[in-house]
């Protein structure tokens, strides 16, 4: 088997690979999912205003 390229990385075979790919934190802001669910409650609520006001 000479053609065959050895230096390319292996994919998880089960199911502790993918845990594992899938728990490495990467950069960026951390936002509690409270502030999200806030955020756009008071989004829909400025949209729906803005339509009854115009």
């Amino acid at each position: 088997m000479k053609g065959i390229k050895t230096n390319s990385a292996p994919t998880p075979l089960s199911s502790a690979g993918i845990m594992r790919f899938f728990d490495v934190g990467g950069g960026g802001p951390k936002v509690k999912p409270e502030v999200v669910l806030a955020g756009t409650t008071l989004f829909v609520l400025l949209v729906i205003f803005l339509k009854v006001v115009s």
